[in-house]
């Protein structure tokens, strides 16, 4: 099945972001199902997710870093290929494009050439929502700011230069990717408002690129899932406490963000996260004034702007005076202990797959030996046999 009418150019969807916005879950849905995607028409370019991360990389001239994979340089222009020699829709997908300057974005437009319609994708969501979740991610990535120093760095921003303005503006990250499209061609996919099924979301995102939403499983597993206030404030203080050990890029994001946070923490049962009576009235009127950019821009919208409008009463109810004190320090002992204890049964888990994932590998290697090993634990002649062996032939590393 192709997607594409016959005759048709073939299309480009770039999903340039923004992060916190179901990318992840739509990401998920898409790589793990890359098969029924291509048969209704559409390429996932590359060989895995991951590339997609590296392209945006390159595309935003960080590639050649030493702390980045040497993979990432020159990637996007394989990406570019790839799409170009692709008769049907293609999607890139990345939320750190979002990140791009207009230069940039402008560039990786063009680079598909004139033959290609490129078409702009952001999915958004109200920013009640998203400054608590922005800072929980910051915090994944080593901030040690607490939520109330970020929210107030936030609505200092004037400029909307920070981090979070340039991924989070999501008028602005239209305006950078959509310069040089007719608006027709930028899409912008709302995020149903909360409580709303993750299959709304899906169901707008997978039209958009002419799936068939109901061909695929939903079912996956959510690796950006939230923290509570507990958990989020622990991570904070281990992050304070590592200084410079575990460095971002290196070794943090695989122990600490996959494990500790996604594994451990996320999992336990915490305060959800809240923004004070002040902050909460920012949040409103700023969400009003990005629908009504958005509203001007004329971009296509999937879904409605009224998704990225919280209910005001709703939002006020969820305000508290006391929504940046601290946990107790005697529940954060608790939370504590919790982490250690679930860690340390994750890393006898580990210990036991590698040691599997080793017997396999020497099956596998040598498989007459391992029969021999294997048969001298149940035979004590053999075994006798095998220690006389031993003796006269140590394995190798014995004698350290």
């Amino acid at each position: 099945m192709n997607n594409q009418p016959e005759g048709a150019r073939p299309r480009v969807f770039l999903h340039v972001g923004s992060p916190k916005t179901g990318t992840t879950f739509l990401q998920n849905v898409l790589w793990r199902q890359r098969a029924t995607a291509s048969k209704q028409g559409l390429l996932l370019p590359l060989e895995r997710f991951s590339d997609h991360y590296l392209a945006s990389l390159d595309a935003r001239g960080l590639a050649g870093r030493p702390e980045h994979p040497e993979r990432a340089v020159g990637i996007w222009d394989r990406l570019v290929l790839e799409a170009q020699a692709w008769s049907g829709s293609v999607l890139v997908s990345h939320e750190l494009f979002a990140a791009a300057t207009a230069s940039q974005a402008e560039r990786a437009v063009a680079s598909f050439g004139p033959d290609v319609d490129v078409h702009i994708v952001l999915t958004a969501r109200d920013l009640v929502r998203q400054m608590a979740a922005e800072w929980q991610e910051h915090v994944k990535h080593r901030s040690v700011k607490t939520f109330s120093e970020f929210v107030q760095d936030v609505r200092a921003d004037g400029k909307r230069s920070s981090w979070f303005w340039r991924v989070q503006d999501f008028p602005g990250v239209l305006e950078r990717w959509g310069a040089s499209l007719p608006s027709h061609q930028v899409h912008l996919v709302t995020v149903p408002p909360a409580g709303a099924s993750p299959e709304a979301l899906w169901t707008r995102f997978a039209t958009l690129l002419g799936l068939d939403p109901t061909s695929f499983d939903t079912a996956v597993p959510h690796s950006n899932t939230s923290l509570g206030v507990e958990q989020a404030e622990l991570l904070r203080r281990v992050n304070v406490e590592l200084g410079d050990r575990l460095p971002l890029p290196g070794p943090y994001p695989v122990v600490v963000k996959n494990v500790l946070a996604h594994q451990v923490l996320a999992g336990r049962p915490g305060t959800r996260l809240r923004l004070d009576p002040a902050d909460t009235e920012f949040a409103l009127e700023e969400s009003q004034r990005v629908a009504e950019r958005l509203k001007d821009l004329g971009v296509d919208v999937v879904g409605s702007l009224d998704d990225l409008l919280p209910d005001p009463a709703q939002a006020r109810a969820g305000a508290s005076p006391r929504a940046y004190e601290p946990p107790d320090d005697g529940l954060l002992l608790q939370e504590s202990l919790a982490a250690v204890t679930d860690l340390l049964v994750r890393l006898s888990e580990r210990r036991g797959e590698r040691a599997q994932a080793e017997m396999y590998r020497r099956m596998k290697d040598r498989p007459v030996r391992f029969a021999l090993l294997a048969a001298s634990e149940r035979h004590r002649g053999l075994m006798r046999l095998r220690k006389a062996y031993e003796r006269w032939h140590p394995p190798e590393g014995a004698e350290n």
